[in-house]
């Protein structure tokens, strides 16, 4: 069946969507207690900080780690997960309970993930998305099917994170048009113009141009720690022993000034015990981030992503929108960088979440384009081969609404007749079923005759290119009731179908007996 659920498995916070299908829009889950609450222009959503701490047998995941005692300094603590494995370095840690390194770290952060989305989904059947970055290394997808699969995860899918980006942000963008995305987070500022591409059968962005630099929220948070120890008069290497509280205390003055004009930074005083506050104001950390050159270097990528768009034949002028992500392009400063480079396309109201619920609004169907992303078929029975077959009656990429139509005429109507297999049957079924590659065979000829076994299920009479296909079948059978009873092999019933505004697969039933329309237009089954 369709999914619901989508986890954006990011560097310095994890981020679970869940779509509401009655409110046409995502959500953020709590997540039990893994999940810190947050709040953005109104908006409130949650995130996982990405860190896992070992303890023996047992894990701390997220916010377990943060409370009831701050263990992030921990040796046990890993953090940065998705750093090191795009990087492929594993880094192994000797613990009392072996050694971990960054991979299995990674794994098990997000088994534990998982267990908590269990409980909201069903893991084993519907989709689920994860996002993945626009170039993403040949071996990371590789490791994140592999333990999305062993967490439970049948069917998984993998979006990137850009189009995740333009789902999440609603920016109305459709294929062949170009965005810009500017993704400042923990380690990295990165941007990235792509290009939606026209294939209906899978959500997909080119790369038209891409440029990033190492610096990051981590990294202000050294420049914050850097000028503390300056102004209280201490050195390095004084500095180096609480280096981690520094560094946190740090990111949460970055994150106050980011919303206010002012806060203390709280320096633990070693020779008194005392804590000695030093006030830090939002200008200052502005000429902390100029003196450091920050916006030159955040300027250069953005030119240099340009640069190489533009040789694609697409300039800063045909950028249908550029999108921030990532928490650092929470700080203002940056924010009014962005803004004065590109106008009224900056977009910057769904930094946290943005990715997570577009690949959300992915599962549950969501596309750039009124086209339906999936194949979907008949499977009668084919007494030449002995078996049921696949006959596609929907094919991937069919825009919507409309009328299903010969896949040999587009022109024509697809019309089918269905008999009955044996005297006086009541009972005529139509099942469903959800193709699970783009190849599967059209129904060719002028329509296909149905013919139902006594139990109601069909079976095909002409056989017609037919291959072997992976399918499920989806919704609930429909059932035509034929009164009077339908003799053996008499044509019946003629059936229509169409796809209406809200992506449902329709059916038109008329009884060629009476002359009567038993059904007109009613839903089967929502597509994708």
């Amino acid at each position: 069946m369709a999914g619901r659920l989508a986890v954006d498995f990011g560097t310095c916070n994890t981020v679970v969507a869940l779509w509401d299908p009655e409110a046409g829009q995502g959500q953020t889950p709590a997540l039990a207690e893994l999940a810190l609450a947050g709040s953005w222009q109104g908006r409130d959503f949650h995130q996982v900080p990405s860190l896992i701490h070992y303890q023996g047998s047992r894990v701390r995941v997220g916010r377990q780690v943060l409370f009831p005692e701050d263990l992030r300094a921990a040796p046990a603590t890993f953090c940065w997960m998705k750093h090191y494995l795009g990087q492929g370095m594993r880094l192994p840690r000797a613990l009392p309970g072996g050694r971990v390194d960054y991979f299995q770290a990674g794994a098990d952060f997000l088994r534990q993930i998982l267990v908590a989305a269990g409980g909201l989904v069903d893991l084993s059947s519907e989709e689920v998305a994860f996002t993945v970055p626009v170039e993403a290394f040949e071996h990371y997808q590789d490791w994140l099917d592999e333990v999305v699969r062993s967490a439970g995860v049948a069917r998984p899918l993998f979006l990137d994170e850009p189009s995740a980006a333009a789902l999440g942000y609603g920016g109305g963008i459709r294929p062949g048009e170009a965005f810009m995305v500017f993704d400042f987070g923990g380690g990295t500022a990165d941007a990235t113009v792509v290009r939606v591409e026209p294939d209906p059968a899978r959500l997909r962005c080119r790369v038209l141009g891409k440029a990033g630099a190492q610096v990051g929220g981590a990294t202000i948070d050294g420049w914050i720690v850097r000028q503390v120890l300056e102004r209280s008069g201490r050195s390095q290497g004084q500095g180096r022993g609480a280096a981690n509280q520094l560094l946190w205390e740090a990111e949460r003055v970055k994150k106050a000034l980011s919303e206010g004009e002012s806060e203390d930074f709280r320096l633990p005083d070693p020779a008194t015990g005392e804590e000695l506050r030093l006030p830090w104001t939002r200008t200052a950390l502005d000429d902390l981030l100029e003196e450091n050159g920050l916006f030159s270097k955040l300027n250069s990528v953005l030119e240099l992503a340009e640069a190489q768009a533009t040789e694609h034949g697409y300039r800063r002028g045909d950028l249908r929108a550029c999108l921030m992500i990532g928490g650092s392009s929470f700080i203002p400063s940056v924010r009014r960088l962005l803004r004065t480079r590109y106008g009224e396309i900056a977009r910057f109201d769904r930094p946290f979440d943005a990715v997570a619920l577009g690949a959300a609004a992915y599962a549950a169907g969501a596309g750039f384009d009124d086209r339906i992303r999936h194949e979907y078929a008949l499977r009668p029975y084919d007494r030449k081969q002995g078996d049921y077959v696949l006959k596609t009656i929907v094919p991937a990429g069919t825009p919507y609404p409309c009328s299903i139509s010969r896949p040999d005429r587009p022109e024509e109507e697809l019309v089918l007749t269905l008999k009955a297999s044996h005297a006086e049957q009541s009972r005529l079924g139509l099942q469903i079923y959800e193709v699970a590659r783009p190849e599967a065979a059209s129904c060719g000829g002028g329509g296909f005759e149905l013919v139902f076994t006594e139990n109601g299920s069909a079976r095909y009479s002409p056989r017609e290119d037919v291959e072997d296909f992976r399918s499920r079948p989806i919704g609930s059978t429909a059932f035509i009731h034929a009164d009077p009873p339908a003799a053996r092999g008499e044509p019946r019933f003629e059936a229509r179908f169409s796809i209406d505004r809200e992506k449902r697969l329709c059916v038109t039933v008329r009884d060629l007996l009476s002359g009567k329309t038993l059904m007109r237009e009613a839903p089967m089954v929502k597509l994708r």
